[in-house]
This record gives C-alpha cells, structure tokens and sequence, in this order.
C-alpha cells in the first residue's frame, strides 16, 4: 500500500499549490472553495508500461480506491481514461472503465466490441 499512497500524493500537492496561489484573505479563501481541480485523465492502472503493471484485481481496486479516495480528500474531480476500450489489449482491465466495473462486478457485460481489431465496418 506504501507505493500506492505514494502515487496518489500528487493530488495533495496540486491542492496545496492552488491554495498558496489563491491566497488566506476571506473572499479569497471563498473562491478557493469554490475551485475545484479537475485531473485530466486516471485510470487503476498501476504503470504507463505494460510489462510493469499489475493486472491482478486486488492491485487493481486498490489503485483506484487510492486515487479515488485521495481525490476526494483534496477536493479534486477525476475523469477516467476511456469508458471502452474493447482492444485495449493487456491495458483493457485497467484502462478501461466499462471492463474494470465489470470485473469488479459492477456492470454485467464486459467491454467488448462486435468488430474485430481494425475493422472500420
């Protein structure tokens, strides 16, 4: 879990950065409650290269309870990387959040696509 915490503390930081920026007078402070920072993308992924990540699901649920749970705890909204990714390959499970709400038991389909991989039909 240590490296786990250590992933997610970028999100402490950007909060803390914004809050520096936006000062500690009171109209100041209101509009600092008010801003929120958004993180471009995230994922349950738990490396950029593939013959690095863990695809196991307890790693995988734990990565993103982590963020999720750091995320809230900065005030910081989270958009996840692609909602399908049917040929996504070895990133599918992580990568794609159709696929890991079903391997998580969430949804009751998995992500796939009735096309084969480079089909344009």
């Amino acid at each position: 879990h240590g490296s786990l915490e250590r992933c997610s503390s970028w999100v402490t930081l950007y909060r803390q950065i914004l809050d520096e920026e936006c000062g500690t007078s009171n109209k100041k402070q209101q509009q600092q409650q008010n801003a929120k920072l958004l993180s471009a993308e995230f994922s349950a992924s738990t490396h950029h290269l593939v013959r690095y990540a863990c695809n196991d699901l307890t790693t995988l649920e734990d990565s993103y309870k982590h963020q999720v749970d750091a995320a809230k705890d900065a005030n910081v909204e989270l958009y996840f990387w692609s909602f399908k990714m049917p040929h996504g390959g070895a990133f599918r499970y992580a990568w794609s959040l159709k696929h890991f709400l079903y391997l998580m038991g969430v949804l009751s389909s998995p992500d796939e696509s009735s096309l084969p991989c480079g089909s344009s039909a």
